[in-house]
């Protein structure tokens, strides 16, 4: 039947293609050498970079919320740091001021009333029960008054201390009594808040030296405590101490950079890390064949590659070539 097959594909009565998938796989041993070269595997230390963009905070720090429901109005958004006592915001009710002035013109009315009733109790025209009537009813229209002229004094939102400002809702925005306007951080003892992930975080030893950035000028901190369990962010806090005299205010940004322990890893060159979908994996020369070994990418720098898995100290890894590799292929060294 094969030698059948054979002639009729000689006479053009198969397809090429046909004829091929008639034949037998050739097996790893007949595959053609891959030309490659090597190098020696060697261990390195692999010292982890963590930058983030942190907020400077302070102890004086509070968070000022709206008195009433109402507009918000915003003097012109201060700049940089505010005196303590400035005006950062205005509430204003709708229709307050008509309220005010109604209850204004009620409690006038009230009074004239009264100084009527008392005339015409002197002349025996009404009685005491009118005239206390009239009496209760211009209490009553005066506390009214003091209660919309109070509303009217509470429409301010002053800094009770010196600092940052930083609104948290737009000029012109309505919002309702208790809703946070404006956030004030003072000038207390500053400290950095970074959010970290957690397998950064992890990594992070305490006190180690951690190096600020900020507007042209730089420092030395210190990392003074790492948290212990990530935010519902999925992040993890992380708080450093600036050097005493450090020309930062609360609420600006800084840029860190946090020395992590080194990690013990092989350095390869980074050509020779294959990406098989997402798993790296390195080829070493073991007698003549490529074999693979999985590994993990602990980071790059220029063309090196730090990795760590099942590698020895000194054995050949492919360098060259690598991408045209599987399991078992054979390997003929270029020099």
């Amino acid at each position: 039947m094969n030698a059948t097959r054979a002639a009729a594909a000689r006479c053009g009565l198969f397809p090429a293609v046909a004829l091929a998938a008639l034949l037998p796989a050739v097996p790893a041993a007949a595959r053609a050498a891959v030309p490659v070269r090597t190098a020696p595997a060697e261990r390195s230390l692999w010292q982890p970079r963590v930058r983030a963009i942190a907020r400077v905070r302070s102890v004086n720090h509070v968070t000022l919320s709206a008195p009433l429901s109402g507009r918000v109005w915003e003097p012109g958004r201060p700049v940089g740091e505010v005196a303590a006592g400035t005006l950062l915001a205005r509430i204003t009710p709708p229709g307050l001021q008509a309220r005010l002035q109604a209850a204004r013109t009620q409690l006038r009315l009230a009074q004239l009333n009264v100084q009527r009733d008392r005339t015409l109790y002197r002349d025996g025209v009404v009685s005491l029960q009118v005239l206390q009537s009239s009496r209760a009813t211009e209490k009553q229209m005066q506390a009214q008054a003091l209660a919309l002229q109070g509303q009217l004094a509470n429409q301010a939102i002053r800094a009770p201390f010196a600092g940052i400002v930083s609104y948290q809702v737009p000029s012109g925005a309505v919002v309702s009594a208790g809703a946070p306007i404006v956030t004030l951080d003072g000038r207390g003892t500053p400290w950095i808040e970074a959010l970290l992930s957690p397998m950064s975080a992890m990594r992070l030893t305490r006190s180690e030296p951690v190096r600020i950035r900020f507007a042209g000028w730089s420092g030395t901190g210190r990392l003074r405590s790492v948290g212990h369990s990530a935010r519902q962010s999925g992040l993890v806090a992380v708080y450093v101490t600036p050097p005493p005299r450090a020309p930062l205010l609360p609420g600006e940004w800084v840029h860190l950079r946090f020395a992590e322990r080194p990690v013990a890893a092989f350095a390869v060159p980074l050509p020779a890390v294959v990406m098989q979908g997402a798993d790296a994996m390195v080829f070493r020369d073991r007698a003549g064949r490529a074999r693979g070994v999985p590994v993990t990418v602990l980071g790059t720098r220029a063309m090196r590659a730090w990795v760590k898995g099942a590698l020895r100290p000194g054995e050949p890894l492919v360098i060259r070539g690598a991408g045209r590799l599987v399991d078992g292929t054979p390997l003929t060294l270029k020099p």
